[in-house]
C-alpha cells in the first residue's frame, strides 16, 4: 500500500510563491537596525530580481529601503527563513523571505529611509531596549531576531 505524500505549503493554499530577501543588520556600537513601516517595526527586505540571488537582493533593499551605504555591509550568515501570506493587485500570494545577518560598518546615524515605499524611520537600537519594541514588531520579524539572539549574537566574529 503506497502512502499518500505530504501536500507542500503551497499545493495546501494553492497560490503561488513569491521570493524576497533581507537582512537583520547589526553594527559596531552592538545595536540592530529597525524601520517603521505601515504602523509597525520591521526590518528591511524585498522581492528578488531576475538573475539576481538572494543574498545580492537582500545587500540591495537593505541599502535602498534604509540608505545605508552599501560598500560597509557585509553578509555574515545566513539566517532561518520566514513564510507569510500577502496580496499584491487582488492576487494572494505565500512569500518567503530569505533573511541574512549583516554587519555595518558606520555609526547609528547613517539612515535614511525610504519614504516611497512607506518607511517613515530607520532607528538603531539596543538589544537591551528591544522589549519596549515587541508590542509593534511584525511577528516574522521578532521570530527573526530570536533566532539570531538565542544562536548566534554571542558567537564571536572572526
Amino acid at each position: 500500500m503506497q502512502k499518500n505524500p505530504i501536500p507542500t505549503m503551497q499545493q495546501t493554499l494553492n497560490v503561488p510563491i513569491i521570493e524576497s530577501a533581507g537582512g537583520l543588520v547589526c553594527n559596531k556600537n552592538h545595536h540592530i537596525l529597525l524601520m517603521f513601516k505601515r504602523g509597525k517595526w520591521d526590518m528591511p527586505k524585498g522581492r528578488i530580481e531576475e538573475n539576481t540571488g538572494p543574498a545580492e537582493s537582500a545587500l540591495r533593499e537593505v541599502q535602498e529601503e534604509t540608505g545605508l551605504n552599501r560598500n560597509k555591509l557585509t553578509i555574515q550568515s545566513e539566517l532561518v527563513p520566514t513564510w507569510h501570506t500577502t496580496r499584491h493587485q487582488n492576487t494572494k500570494y505565500l512569500k518567503k523571505t530569505h533573511w541574512y545577518l549583516m554587519e555595518y560598518d558606520g555609526e547609528d546615524d547613517d539612515t535614511a529611509p525610504q519614504v516611497e515605499e512607506g518607511i517613515i524611520e530607520c532607528r538603531w537600537i539596543h538589544l537591551s531596549d528591544l522589549p519596549q519594541y515587541r508590542e509593534l514588531l511584525r511577528v516574522r520579524i521578532d521570530y527573526v531576531i530570536d533566532f539570531w539572539h538565542q544562536n548566534l549574537a554571542y558567537v564571536p566574529r572572526p
